[in-house]
């Protein structure tokens, strides 16, 4: 039995079990049983490799044991594989033994990534730009993402001068800096209702499920889609999300199966290093608070925008909160139970 689960900043055991079981292909259907109860039904004897992606919140992982336990029932020969960047997590978890460093991509590979997006195809790849290739796959520093940002970006470049401005402009990727520098400049070269658009998409959790009509109708309530009279905000709306799922800000696309005759429901993610481009472009703007109450005791008084993913909502939204800031909005999410 083969499981992918992306866990990102939070650890949370009960979400986290909740994940894995809707993960497998023969995931049980006891809904209202506790979460790590219908882990242990589905793994109890079964052999299995349980791939845990992008830890890296290290203070939560003291939780780790509850949901260890559970994973040991598993048959003879199971695997759990965890990616982090942070090695304190590999130690946490007792894997540091084990631990294998992943290598920068070598160039070549650099190269083809930044190519297959910054070219629609090989009829239109003019000499003069390949042989810059070269020169921008130094500023990638290996990295995958960064190559397919700076890719993404010199797809609507096309001149040798808007690519050397582009090149210039990519600060080279450091382990002091990481990749940052150059997802942001992807983040700048975005027309102005398209920055608004992606920046209010840090009102998300990391990793969460984004429903495209919803986030289409978000963006239109809060006037961030500028009107145009041949075509409707919806359409507009829409143009908008495809740009940016074309610029690399969007992936993990999935069209869901129609509830409806009339409507079916179309999801999408962001890239956890592209999150982080949104909230440091939304600074306290956007607050999102997931199990515990505790964590939004404290808001900003510049929060315009509040994400909660919790059992009961009316605790949270307490007196002290609306005194806090009257104007916030507000958009809920199921939490597991």
């Amino acid at each position: 039995m083969l499981l992918w689960v992306c866990v990102s900043d939070t650890f949370d055991v009960n979400s986290l079990a909740k994940s894995i079981v809707e993960a497998s292909p023969k995931k049980n259907d006891d809904t209202d049983k506790p979460p790590l109860d219908r882990l242990k039904k589905l793994v109890s004897g079964r052999r299995y490799l349980l791939v845990l992606d992008d830890i890296w919140n290290n203070k939560e992982l003291h939780r780790w044991e509850r949901l260890k336990v559970c994973l040991q029932l598993g048959g003879m020969g199971s695997v759990v594989l965890t990616t982090t960047r942070d090695k304190r997590v590999s130690e946490i978890m007792g894997a540091d033994r084990a631990a294998y460093n992943l290598n920068a991509l070598e160039d070549r590979f650099i190269k083809e990534i930044i190519e297959a997006r910054a070219f629609s195809s090989e009829k239109e790849k003019p000499a003069e730009l390949v042989e810059m290739v070269g020169e921008i796959v130094k500023r990638c520093s290996g990295s995958p993402l960064a190559a397919t940002a700076l890719g993404s970006v010199l797809r609507t470049k096309t001149s040798v001068n808007e690519w050397k401005a582009v090149s210039s402009r990519s600060s080279i990727c450091t382990d002091e800096t990481g990749i940052l520098p150059i997802l942001k400049l992807s983040y700048n070269d975005l027309p102005s209702h398209m920055k608004q658009c992606f920046a209010f998409c840090a009102l998300f959790p990391k990793d969460y499920k984004i429903d495209v009509k919803k986030l289409i109708q978000l963006w239109m309530a809060n006037g961030l889609i500028p009107k145009h009279k041949e075509d409707s905000l919806e359409t507009i709306g829409q143009l908008i999300f495809d740009e940016l799922v074309s610029r690399s800000f969007f992936q993990d696309l999935e069209k869901g199966k129609k509830h409806w005759e009339y409507y079916s429901r179309n999801t999408c993610k962001i890239h956890d290093l592209m999150h982080d481009i949104a909230m440091f472009v939304m600074e306290n703007e956007c607050v999102v608070a997931t199990m515990e109450p505790s964590e939004v005791e404290w808001l900003p008084a510049t929060a315009r925008h509040l994400f909660l993913s919790c059992k009961e909502t009316t605790g949270i939204l307490n007196e002290s909160m609306e005194k806090r800031s009257p104007s916030i909005q507000k958009n809920t999410a199921p939490c597991v139970p």
